[in-house]
């Protein structure tokens, strides 16, 4: 009838239905009682005064109690077939696959077996699922079902069961709205840190607070997922790589200050002017220029010994390594950003419309 919730994290179905049992007592037939047959059809009784089967949903995770409800009446009718409808909320086992979150879909599953009874005394057959009075939920579609006609053996004996197996695909708008969307802003923040000048005193205070956002989503994000390690979502690894870039923007950013407050009478090291000269080369800069004399008097006099002015090597400072090193790293986070990204959300957005 509806479907109360389907939680992740506890891998728990909560529903609201009823079974439509439907059983032949040969002791209540009389049709061929020309007395009572035409006058007396059907006839209303409880599960007190004729016999009833002994049924269990095996999968509870609340209990294991035999389905029983006097106040429900049973149907007799004069052929000695007996109708009965018990209903009540099953909370049941649900093994969840959170691989493809928020996008994922779901299988669970309400296992009605005998209780007391073998295969020899009791054959359960199914008609499927009766979607005439199902409400439609907010947040899971419902997709499709089968029925599967089992038995499980007990010791020596075999108990016969049937799984009714019902498939729920997620309406992933309120997460995209309120996961998703702002992890990705927040992302496209952290890159952003790149483009703050070192003397503004602002890199540290901004990469924090982005790093911080981060760590309380993916704590949301995780407070969501089962206790499990059988799947992983894509989305946590996400999550997990956006704050090792945060964390490493910060590293970055400290470096990067550092060197730019460096005094410039200190040398700079071989690897850092390796590092500027392959990120000029990468990024395609024209910041890192060098250091010819800018006197135009000086510049005149010196035309006349070409020669002395190629051989000139120039020396990088250490603000223009800062300036260097800003502008590389802004354009590889963007570069990995917009790539993870497209690429987390094609898989999931393939996924979610193939099944």
């Amino acid at each position: 009838m509806s479907l109360n919730s389907l939680s992740m994290k506890d891998q728990m179905m909560t529903l609201a239905g009823y079974f439509t049992l439907e059983w032949s007592d040969a002791r209540l037939d009389w049709s061929t009682n020309p007395t009572y047959n035409s006058d007396v059809p059907v006839i209303y009784t409880s599960q007190d005064y004729v016999w009833i089967p002994s049924l269990v949903v095996s999968n509870s995770v609340e209990d294991l109690a035999v389905i029983s409800d006097n106040t429900v009446v049973i149907r007799v009718t004069n052929d000695g077939t007996l109708n009965w409808t018990p209903g009540g909320v099953y909370q049941t086992q649900c093994s969840t696959d959170v691989t493809y979150y928020p996008f994922d879909t779901q299988v669970c599953s309400v296992i009605l077996s005998t209780w007391g009874y073998t295969s020899i005394e009791i054959t359960l057959n199914s008609t499927g699922v009766d979607l005439s009075y199902y409400e439609p939920d907010g947040e899971w579609e419902f997709i499709s079902n089968s029925v599967t006609t089992t038995t499980r053996t007990s010791g020596q004996n075999s108990m016969p069961q049937v799984s009714f197996e019902m498939t729920f695909k997620r309406r992933p708008v309120y997460q995209v709205m309120n996961t998703i969307l702002p992890m990705m802003l927040l992302g496209l923040n952290s890159c952003f840190v790149f483009h703050l000048h070192p003397d503004s005193g602002e890199k540290i205070g901004y990469s924090l607070t982005t790093l911080l956002a981060f760590a309380v989503y993916l704590t949301i994000v995780s407070a969501e997922m089962p206790t499990t390690s059988l799947h992983t979502a894509y989305l946590s690894v996400y999550l997990v790589i956006m704050l090792t870039m945060g964390v490493s923007a910060v590293l970055l950013s400290l470096f990067i200050i550092n060197c730019h407050h460096t005094k410039e009478d200190k040398p700079i090291p071989n690897y850092i002017e390796n590092l500027c000269s392959a990120s000029k080369k990468i990024t395609c800069s024209n910041c890192c220029k060098k250091n010819v004399v800018n006197d135009m008097e000086k510049s005149e006099k010196l035309e006349t010994d070409r020669t002395a002015v190629d051989a000139f090597q120039p020396e990088l400072s250490w603000s223009e390594v800062a300036t260097i090193l800003d502008r590389f790293f802004f354009k590889l986070y963007l570069i990995v950003f917009f790539g993870l990204t497209i690429i987390v959300l094609l898989i999931l957005v393939i996924h979610y419309y193939i099944v």
